[in-house]
């Protein structure tokens, strides 16, 4: 009987391999894709604009050269001028009484308009939170409205976090060309000892990817305590100092609706037990073709954000590791050509009596120069 199971099972798993063309067919420019919120508060407005790409094909097509509006439905108008390369920038204050829409007129010609939607209220975030939890850190957002009129939350978040290389270096290879094979030899970096902090202390900045919603609509009163992010034991997120900003917006129901189909369409399909994609129907429509796809949701309400920090010294043995080794070379052309090469000086590991260099130690770049991996440049919001 297992016999017959088996081979029945390995039939109608090779009977699903046949080919599958998707029912839409997407034209050659792409469906319009129109990203962000609209801050009506005094706060920067950017919604992005770009154009959906063939499967295998992951670079973002911007939109450049539209002409993008936020009007009310009291005749009232506010430019966003392009400040990059399909995003639309600006700092609005908008009336809480009047609904507004988006209109945006494409390079091509076409004009596509949202629907009007209404201001909504944004409570502030009471905090930003996080504990150790599965050896990892949890961070969560708690929020309230008292009037418990909100019921429908969104957060983005930027993570930043400062980082180290394994080792310092104080040493750099000076080179002469005007010889074949050229010759190598050491040299301290600045002239001195002190290792070049340049290339051992960086910063590396990532935006949210994921789709984070959270409604109060089930519960007695509008109140929000949710996990945002999971970081994941060891991670060189928390090897120095890590800082996360949260922003929330809050939507309306239908805003709530798309994101939640979105999300389940672009995080959770995979296999045949996944939910399987929805269509996506936004607020945002084509004027000349209303039956033209257009993704994306226009929602309105001031922005309320909030920024905390988490030190690794708050958190004793997360023993995060680059995994970095290191080799001593001989302080000759020829040692240095063979086994330095390709890797990057740290410093000495022997010096003679009046101080000359007798052998050093090399690493991997990725281990000596933290510029590899993030920036050297310290964030204006970083700590002194």
């Amino acid at each position: 009987m297992k016999q017959i199971f088996y081979s029945i099972f390995f039939l109608l798993a090779g009977g699903c391999k046949d080919r599958y063309d998707a029912p839409v067919v997407s034209p050659d420019t792409g469906y319009l894709v129109i990203e962000g919120n609209i801050n009506s508060s005094n706060g920067p407005t950017v919604i992005t604009i770009s154009r959906t790409n063939k499967l295998n094909n992951r670079e973002i097509n911007y939109e450049n050269g539209a002409q993008l509006t936020i009007e009310g439905n009291n005749n009232s108008s506010y430019p966003l001028p392009e400040t990059n390369p399909g995003q639309y920038t600006g700092n609005l204050i908008l009336n809480t009484s009047v609904k507004y829409r988006v209109n945006i007129s494409t390079a091509d010609g076409k004009q596509y308009l949202s629907d009007f939607v209404e201001v909504k209220n944004n409570p502030p975030i009471d905090s930003i939170s996080w504990q150790k939890e599965h050896d990892g850190v949890g961070i969560y957002v708690n929020t309230h409205d008292s009037q418990n009129n909100t019921r429908y939350y969104q957060w983005e978040y930027v993570e930043t976090w400062e980082f180290h290389s394994h080792f310092v270096s104080t040493l750099k290879y000076d080179s002469n060309f005007s010889v074949s094979p050229p010759v190598y030899t050491i040299g301290f970096r600045n002239g001195r000892r002190d290792p070049d902090s340049t290339l051992f202390v960086c910063y590396k900045t990532v935006p949210s990817s994921n789709i984070t919603t959270g409604s109060t609509v089930a519960l007695n009163n509008d109140v929000v305590f949710l996990p945002i992010l999971f970081i994941p034991p060891e991670s060189w997120k928390l090897s120095v100092l890590y800082s996360i900003e949260v922003k929330q917006h809050t939507l309306t129901r239908e805003g709530y609706d798309y994101l939640e189909r979105m999300k389940k369409n672009t995080e959770t399909t995979g296999t045949v037990f996944d939910a399987q994609p929805s269509e996506l129907v936004g607020n945002i429509h084509c004027v000349r073709n209303p039956a033209e796809p257009v993704l994306g949701f226009i929602n309105i309400s001031p922005v309320q954000t909030k920024r905390i920090y988490i030190n690794n010294d708050q958190l004793p043995g997360w023993n995060y590791s680059q995994n970095c080794f290191r080799i001593e070379v001989m302080n000759d052309p020829d040692s240095i050509r063979y086994n330095g090469l390709g890797n990057m000086p740290t410093y000495p590991a022997k010096l003679g009596i009046l101080g000359a260099i007798i052998s050093f130690y090399v690493s991997s770049p990725e281990c000596v120069d933290c510029r590899l991996r993030g920036t050297s440049t310290k964030p204006s919001f970083w700590p002194k």
